[in-house]
């Protein structure tokens, strides 16, 4: 039996609907789930207080050198993923970041940590390669 898969984010309305919700294949199905681990806090989700990751505790820290604070969440990113996407074999985070300067109004500037993260693994199903990648600006968090 082949398995269904959903996009995400999940539109509750065409489920009580009963009408048919989008679906995706397993490797985009994989990278929903990244998605969704890289981009939650710990505590976030209530029926899993240990689903997500720690970038989000050093989102503001300003004093840490850039390459600790790498290191800090390529470890929890990488705990993460191990422990909540068990499709993946053979894992490898890692995580860049990087000061940039971006327009919040026409004339205002600001410089704002840009994260940029790779996972790579191996499809347990299919033993097919799959590359993830995703950038975001922290401080607070919004995407590129």
């Amino acid at each position: 039996m082949r398995l269904k898969y959903y996009t995400l984010p999940l539109d509750p309305e065409l489920l009580m609907q009963k009408k048919q919700h989008p679906g995706c294949d397993l490797k985009q199905s994989v990278g929903h789930h990244l998605h969704l681990i890289v981009t939650t806090a710990f505590g976030e989700m209530q029926s899993d207080v240990e689903y997500g990751n720690s970038i989000w505790d050093h989102d503001f820290d300003n004093l840490t050198s850039r390459t600790r604070q790498q290191e800090w969440m390529k470890e929890s990113l990488l705990n993460a993923v191990r422990k909540h996407e068990k499709r993946l074999d053979g894992i490898k985070v890692d995580v860049l970041v990087k000061q940039e300067e971006v327009s919040v109004f026409s004339t205002e500037r600001r410089v704002k940590k840009r994260l940029d993260i790779y996972i790579t693994g191996t499809l347990t199903a299919t033993s097919e390669d799959i590359t993830f990648r995703d950038s975001f600006f922290v401080s607070p968090l919004s995407y590129s």
